[in-house]
């Protein structure tokens, strides 16, 4: 049925209708796998609308692509019908009088990051997989990121959208039609490609801050550096990052690739000052390092030798699937004041389970990570591993948190939704999927439980 799309495409080959081989195509980084009937690698916007009104008219579900690095099931095609994949539409203009760029959603996050440097620009949402993941996944997802607690995350930049309809039109949001109107491009951050598909994307850019100094602190106790944490937030100092890794992730990550000094670490922070007032931040952040028993406290000014430090936290996810034969990761966020209680009680599961359960995340906004890793992928082990995360997600709401920071609902969260919110809320949700796809083909399977849609 999908060939017959051909003739209606910039490029006849750039739409794949057995998709045999194709394997990448099937899943992102999450467990989560579904074949296609078929996959189009979009080379411009008409693409898109020609593939999305073909799929109406024969009510073909359509799911969205970017790089496929995400952690929700997101693009993964769970619905069969056609897989469009945004990878080679990545123009990115520069408009370095206005401050902002204009990019299609295939733009890798550090080439826009790269591309906006080269006019002393900034653009300073950094997802751990930048280096990877596309701008129009990161806004589908509402990504955040390691400098989230000082600058935000993606929405904060996000000044306009251009979107192709479940109609096969083109909706304009924010700067595209001159910010006139409702602020729909604020629904369709974070949308997950139920709503609309992304295909310009305007983000608003800063100058370049400076580079603050680095720090690293290693604790006896995990309860320790939480401690620290909500200490530096409480004293109103608001570092450019802000990382926690817990003692099992620490040692993953010491085993993958060694950092002096980080044998016994019960936990780690590491952080980055905000450049004008690096040393004074320096001085308060040590000393609330060392008045919860700091073992290790090591600073480093330049920004080349801090990236050896760096690399204890890039290199965590990485450690932990490395050792696992299957890994599971969620993301949850408590207020500041319960991130004590929350890394107290993953590593209390830790202790109690046969799996092995790390925490790490963004520890300035309440945003944790939590890996669920068994050493052999057995049944029992995948079934322990699905009770731990209804454990972790009712214990993140009964602190007053939410059940996803940056990652997002998709397949992986879905069935967790109606925990966080209460009849009415997922009612107005649906209506708001209803006018703006009237025939349920938009990423019809994430989001919401089966039984709301």
């Amino acid at each position: 049925m999908l060939s017959s799309l051909r003739s209606q495409l910039s490029d006849p080959d750039s739409l794949i209708s057995d998709p045999t081989g194709y394997e990448s195509y099937f899943h992102d980084a999450t467990t989560h796998r579904a074949v296609p009937a078929g996959i189009l690698i979009a080379n411009q916007v008409e693409d898109i609308c020609a593939a999305v009104r073909f799929c109406r008219r024969r009510g073909i579900a359509v799911t969205m692509r970017g790089a496929g690095t995400g952690l929700s099931g997101g693009c993964v095609a769970a619905a069969g019908g056609l897989v469009i994949s945004t990878e080679r539409m990545t123009s990115v203009r520069i408009d370095a009088p206005a401050r902002r760029a204009i990019c299609e959603p295939g733009v890798i996050t550090k080439q826009l990051q790269d591309d906006a440097a080269r006019y002393g620009l900034f653009y300073p949402p950094d997802p751990a997989s930048l280096a990877e993941c596309t701008l129009g996944g990161n806004v589908a997802e509402g990504a955040g990121g390691l400098r989230c607690k000082r600058f935000g995350v993606t929405k904060d930049y996000v000044i306009g959208l251009e979107a192709v309809t479940a109609e096969s039109e083109l909706l304009k949001t924010g700067v595209f039609n001159d910010n006139r109107g409702l602020s729909i491009g604020d629904v369709l951050i974070a949308s997950e490609g139920t709503l609309a598909i992304l295909t310009r994307i305007a983000v608003r850019l800063i100058p370049i801050p400076p580079r603050g100094i680095t720090i690293l602190a290693a604790f006896p106790h995990m309860r320790n550096a939480a401690q620290t944490v909500t200490d530096i937030t409480t004293a109103g100092i608001v570092p450019t990052v802000m990382e926690f890794i817990d003692g099992a992730a620490a040692e993953a990550s010491n085993r993958y690739e060694k950092t002096a000094g980080l044998d016994q670490a019960g936990a780690i922070l590491l952080l980055e000052t905000s450049g004008e007032d690096a040393v004074a931040q320096l001085d308060a952040i040590g000393t609330m390092c060392r008045q919860n028993k700091a073992a290790l406290i090591r600073t480093e000014p330049d920004p080349a030798r801090a990236e050896s430090l760096w690399a204890v936290r890039r290199n965590v996810s990485k450690a932990i699937k490395a050792m696992a034969a299957y890994a599971v990761s969620e993301d949850v966020v408590v207020p500041n004041s319960r991130f004590p209680d929350l890394v107290e009680f993953v590593a209390e599961r830790n202790s109690a389970s046969p799996l092995i359960i790390n925490s790490f995340g963004h520890a300035g906004d309440g945003n944790l990570h939590v890996y669920y890793a068994s050493s052999d992928g057995s049944e029992n082990d995948r079934r322990l591993i699905e009770q731990e995360i209804t454990l972790l997600m009712r214990k993140t709401l009964e602190f007053g948190g939410t059940i996803t920071g940056e990652h997002g609902v998709g397949l992986a969260k879905r069935d967790f939704i109606r925990l966080e919110f209460d009849a009415p809320t997922l009612g107005v949700m649906r209506a708001i999927k209803e006018v703006l796809d009237p025939s349920g083909l938009l990423n019809p399977d994430k989001l919401f439980p089966p039984a709301i849609v």
